[in-house]
């Protein structure tokens, strides 16, 4: 990956609306029970973005979405620079590396750093597909967050996701799951519905490289109206090791993502866990 992959990108030719382009930051302190999760999701052809913004300091939220028609910025190639979508803005700082994310009014400001390079699994040999190009990264998130009045410095662990292009329309998720224990050891797995059943995609970073998953078992727990509880990961990789990662979810956003602890071994760390296709 270079540069020119920070986006945004330029549709191309004969594309039309199914082509589309988005950014996340999702991070969680479970120190202190803040959470945040910051969505932008652009539609270059018809000229619309939406912007979904969540940040939580204890029982206070500060919550917002927006659709927005004729944005101002417009995709160009080279890196992100600065995008600004109604009340929140992402500023590149190091192409593919580091963002200034700036959300809701009054204002969260943050700036997260990778870990490592961004990461694209490849596809290839894999059951699920879900077409497109993305890269996605974890790293620490740094600044002052506000929600309902009250205002907290922030450090602690974030993800971090840039996708891009045509969705495969046969292949959808399910569920999906991102924790991180330290600059040492984190996962992301998405479980998607193909039209030969389920499969998982993702990998899990440890001992310093990256373990592709095989074959991974969710076990979820929702409630009534299926927002995630909790989780008892059960994880087999490609090279053949095994972990399990129980998590519950301490912070919800209601219609989104569950922002959960979760243990491996004598280690806990935090993250989300979201339920995207509730027909079980």
């Amino acid at each position: 990956m270079t540069a020119v992959d920070d986006g945004p990108h330029i549709p191309p030719a004969g594309k039309g609306p199914a082509w589309q382009e988005s950014w996340s930051l999702d991070w969680y302190d479970p120190e202190s029970g803040a959470a945040g999760a910051y969505r932008l999701r652009t539609d270059w052809a018809r000229r619309t973005a939406e912007v979904r913004t969540w940040t939580a300091i204890g029982a206070e939220v500060a919550k917002d979405v927006q659709t927005i028609v004729r944005p101002g910025d417009t995709p160009g190639g080279g890196h992100v620079g600065t995008l600004r979508f109604g009340d929140l803005l992402v500023r590149t700082v190091m192409p593919l590396r580091s963002y200034v994310v700036a959300a809701g009014r009054p204002g969260s400001e943050v700036q997260y750093t990778a870990f490592t390079e961004p990461f694209r699994f490849s596809m290839s040999g894999q059951r699920a597909d879900p077409g497109g190009e993305y890269y996605e990264s974890f790293g620490r998130v740094t600044g002052t967050v506000q929600a309902g009045g009250r205002a907290l410095e922030l450090s602690t662990y974030a993800f971090y996701r840039h996708i891009w292009g045509v969705p495969a329309t046969d292949t959808h998720p399910v569920q999906s799951v991102r924790g991180v224990f330290g600059e040492d050891l984190f996962f992301s797995i998405v479980e998607y519905r193909t039209p030969t059943g389920r499969a998982p995609l993702g990998y899990l970073f440890e001992g310093g490289e990256f373990h592709g998953v095989e074959k991974v078992r969710f076990r979820t727990e929702t409630d009534d109206g299926g927002t995630p509880r909790g989780c008892d990961l059960l994880i087999a990789t490609a090279d053949r090791r095994d972990f399990r990662i129980p998590g519950v979810v301490a912070v919800s956003t209601g219609d989104g993502p569950g922002f959960a602890t979760f243990d491996l071994g004598r280690r806990r760390g935090g993250g989300i866990l979201e339920v995207h296709d509730h027909r079980g």
